[in-house]
């Protein structure tokens, strides 16, 4: 059998792979308390950064990795960004250097940031049509997946020491060994030099409630273990389990997107808002470790609702032409709220009355309780004036 062939399982699945490993950065948070302890003199925000500082680095190859893939093809960069993951990710294991465990993060960026969008690019150029829609709608949930099977692992391993918890990237090199048996180089389409691309207002926009959405999100994925831990006097792992339901609960909000959507319409995005709000009021309101639990559980459906929506928007706001740019732009925003998120933390507990570890829910709360209110009232003006508009004509 012809295991080359798009058409094959062997060959999805393989394509597939390149995705499990996207979202792991913050798959260690649960061994972040531990660390802490290794680092007494070390602020702890920054500590919490250990889990969202190579979101920075992303960035930066994110917005090169086309030009690199051009050069040198994309499954060579491909397979370089899945090594320098395991090698990087695998370096804290070694290392009790409070600056190369950061210099070694932000070198795991920088390997996650080159297959990041190749791992779209590659659904793009192999697969059209209606499976081309299901193996995006797949890649999506294997992000999932993989960023919650390696969420519990950690917090197995965090049990041996903190140390053990970055092990999770060795899974990078059976990846890359998977992915380069089985995946041709992929044709590259020429570009046309001419086109120049630029964004507007209402992509900045969309790109700085990303950045917004995400800050929150990264932040139960963040805070939850010292909530747990600190507060509660639970365990990495217990706080491990919590992070991976909020993430699995995020894959399934993904996959029924379309059917919401289908529903609610334009208030499928402040519904998505409602969702964290709600949620962090609940992390907040909470004295034990179920009601942490179901905080987080409905906050992980906040996300895949208020992304997904963002993104469908890409064609009907972004200038003619300028798609990819958009796309980029949003990307952006996402990956820096997400790299920003122990900072915000920081002063999020500054304007709270609260002062425990979830003290930062609560102003949370209140920001997102405002931003919905806006969201609704500028989705009911528009369908007013839209309204309006037909009456008219």
């Amino acid at each position: 059998m012809n295991y080359k062939n798009p058409q094959s399982k062997i060959f999805a699945l393989a394509v597939l792979s390149v995705s499990v490993m996207i979202t792991t950065g913050t798959a260690i948070s649960s061994a972040l308390p531990e660390m802490a302890k290794s680092f007494p003199k070390v602020p702890m925000e920054q500590i919490d950064s250990i889990a969202t500082i190579q979101q920075f680095a992303v960035i930066i190859t994110l917005l090169l990795s086309g030009i690199i893939s051009r050069k040198i093809g994309i499954k060579k960069t491909i397979l370089i960004g899945l090594a320098a993951t395991g090698i990087a990710g695998v370096f804290p294991f070694f290392s009790q250097n409070w600056v190369l465990i950061l210099i070694s993060r932000l070198i795991l960026g920088l390997g996650i940031g080159l297959f990041n969008s190749l791992a779209i690019t590659l659904i793009d150029l192999f697969y059209d049509g209606s499976q081309q829609s299901q193996m995006l709608g797949f890649r999506s949930a294997t992000e999932q997946i993989g960023v919650s099977l390696l969420n519990v692992l950690a917090g197995m391993l965090v049990l041996i020491n903190w140390h053990a918890s970055f092990l999770i990237y060795l899974l990078a090199f059976p990846l890359l060994t998977f992915f380069l048996k089985n995946i041709p180089e992929p044709p590259v389409p020429k570009q046309n030099k001419r086109t120049k691309q630029h964004i507007n207002i209402r992509v900045v926009v969309l790109a700085l409630l990303l950045f917004l959405i995400v800050s929150c999100s990264t932040a139960v994925i963040v805070q939850i273990p010292n909530i747990v831990v600190t507060d509660l006097s639970g365990t990495g792992t217990v706080s491990s389990i919590i992070i991976s339901l909020n993430t699995l609960t995020g894959m399934f909000m993904g996959i029924l997107f379309g059917k919401i959507y289908h529903f609610t319409k334009r208030f499928v995005l402040p519904l998505g808002i409602v969702l964290m709000a709600l949620g962090s009021l609940i992390i907040v309101i909470s004295n034990n470790v179920l009601g942490v639990l179901i905080g987080a559980i409905i906050c992980g459906g906040s996300y895949p609702l208020v992304g997904s929506y963002i993104f469908s928007l890409v064609n009907q706001i972004a200038p003619a032409g300028s798609e990819t740019l958009a796309n980029s732009c949003l990307l952006i925003g996402a990956n820096m709220g997400s790299f920003a998120t122990p900072f915000l933390l920081n002063e999020l507990k500054r304007l709270s009355s609260l002062t425990n570890q979830a003290a930062a829910f609560l102003s949370i709360f209140w920001i997102l309780a405002g931003l919905t209110c806006l969201v609704l009232i500028q989705q009911l003006v528009r369908i007013k004036i839209n309204h309006h508009s037909i009456t008219k004509n």
